[in-house]
């Protein structure tokens, strides 16, 4: 462990678990959230890499669309989000290790694949989590799964390469928003120094990440946002994302990873929310916060969870009402404008 990495004993011991299950086992899972996004893509291909230096046959299975700044890591055929190219090995897996999920239903088709026999570590930074796993490595003051990851390969003596050290930074540079969110703090900076340290190349990443959107991406953007919703005399934000939108420009959800974050641009904005049709007559929402405003509290009230200024949820009606219930639910909640 780093000198600057603040461990507890019951911390070090749960690691000392995971590592010691993962050196008995042979066929191991990786999986995470549906919609998997740079934390939970990071952590997992960072974990892959130290399975397979240690001789192990290694997975990794999403169910989801790959955000778009992912698409130019060389790693990015790791992960296997087609379904019916989910093979399993004849003996099957003898153990499954899951990142940032609060519940398993959460990473979606690929919980047909985990055996009601087989062993789960759950590794997860949201604060709230079911502990479905056999070992449950769970942080709420963690500012990612990555930073977790981290700790898992520092305990285990792993020597942390150029490659492994670049897919955590990507977890914890994401899930921070670019060290912005509350959750940064002085251990996961400490990490983020350290991975550096061990041969990241911070502008070359953060360049492929926040700078790369194709001309189509860029435009749609610049349409979506001017069509922005101001409400509560300007403390709200809601953008919306139509699917059909997307389908006439041959876009995925996955190619607008971000977009909630600039809702959080505007001058007096205390909430922001992007609304996406994913499905008929349900809504999927981001939500983000300044403050003590608690989104996550929120989110539960609308089958979702996450972080108190970064959460997610959804409605099961139409954009339209989705908004005016949300918008409700935030009349009750936002502080009296002074």
């Amino acid at each position: 462990m780093s000198a600057t990495t603040k461990v507890t004993a019951a911390e070090n011991k749960l690691i000392e678990d995971i590592l010691e299950l993962v050196h008995s086992r042979s066929n191991i899972l990786l999986s995470s959230h549906v919609g998997p996004d740079g934390d939970s893509l990071g952590s997992q291909i960072a974990f892959y890499h130290y399975l397979k230096s240690i001789g192990k046959n290694v997975w990794i299975y999403n169910q989801g669309h790959i955000p778009h700044y992912f698409h130019g890591f060389k790693d990015l055929d790791l992960i296997v989000v087609e379904p019916e190219k989910w093979d399993v090995p004849p003996e099957g897996f003898d153990l499954v290790i899951i990142f940032e999920c609060t519940s398993l239903d959460r990473i979606g088709d690929v919980s047909n694949l985990v055996k009601d026999n087989v062993d789960i570590v759950n590794i997860d930074h949201h604060p709230e989590n079911d502990e479905y796993g056999k070992i449950n490595y769970l942080d709420a003051s963690a500012s990612s799964a990555g930073e977790m990851v981290y700790r898992i390969l520092k305990k285990s003596g792993y020597k942390i390469d150029p490659d492994t050290a670049t897919y955590i930074y990507i977890a914890i540079l994401t899930d921070t928003g670019r060290f912005h969110f509350t959750s940064t703090s002085p251990e996961c900076l400490h990490a983020a120094a350290d991975l550096v340290a061990s041969g990241v190349n911070v502008k070359e990443l953060t360049d492929q990440i926040y700078y790369n959107f194709t001309e189509d991406q860029l435009r749609f953007t610049a349409e979506i946002v001017s069509r922005m919703e101001t409400h509560l005399d300007g403390r709200v934000c809601f953008l919306t994302l139509r699917e059909a939108e997307l389908k006439e420009r041959g876009l995925k959800y996955g190619d607008m990873e971000g977009l909630v974050e600039w809702t959080m641009r505007v001058r007096k904005v205390q909430v922001g929310a992007l609304f996406k049709d994913t499905k008929p007559n349900f809504s999927k929402i981001s939500l983000r916060s300044q403050g003590n405003i608690d989104v996550c509290k929120l989110a539960h009230r609308f089958n979702g969870g996450g972080h108190s200024n970064a959460a997610g949820c959804h409605i099961e009606a139409d954009l339209e009402t989705a908004k005016k219930i949300l918008l409700e639910a935030l009349e009750e909640i936002l502080p009296d404008d002074e």
